[in-house]
């Protein structure tokens, strides 16, 4: 788990982590990126766990959330995210295998900013990932 204050990637597939940094780099898209490997590491990176560091970090611009995931799932980081001021306005955007209306309707409901499933194209690994970056980090305006 690094510090930043570009974007949190939050994900327990090393593979699919590696292809986004791989796409992101391809993409010529200079951002600092945090990895966290589960939920647990997420709320941790937030300054949302005790055990995090114990000055946190300034919150990233853009979470990019896995759901399903060991020790606490995407679900109830984002549940908590929202509930903590300091987190509150934190864009989440869920990047998901899932596209089970459940999963997008609870992930909304819950806060989500977007809802993005992940692909595979093997021409262009990671793409829509790198597009999502992109669209958050400079097309999207925030106060």
């Amino acid at each position: 788990m690094s510090s930043c204050s570009g974007i949190l990637l939050v994900d327990d597939d090393r593979d699919e982590v590696k292809v986004a940094l791989r796409a992101l780099d391809r993409a010529g898209l200079d951002v600092r990126v945090a990895i966290a490997g589960d939920g647990l590491e997420a709320l941790e990176a937030l300054g949302l766990e005790p055990s995090g560091p114990p000055t946190p970090n300034p919150p990233p611009r853009v979470v990019f959330l896995d759901l399903k995931m060991p020790r606490v799932d995407g679900w109830e980081v984002l549940r908590r995210v929202r509930e903590h001021p300091r987190t509150a306005n934190v864009p989440i955007v869920v990047l998901s295998s899932s596209d089970r209306e459940d999963d997008i309707r609870r992930s909304y409901a819950l806060g989500a900013n977007s809802f993005l499933v992940k692909r595979f194209d093997s021409s262009r690994p990671g793409s829509h990932f790198a597009e999502a970056v992109r669209y958050w980090l400079e097309l999207n305006r925030t106060l």
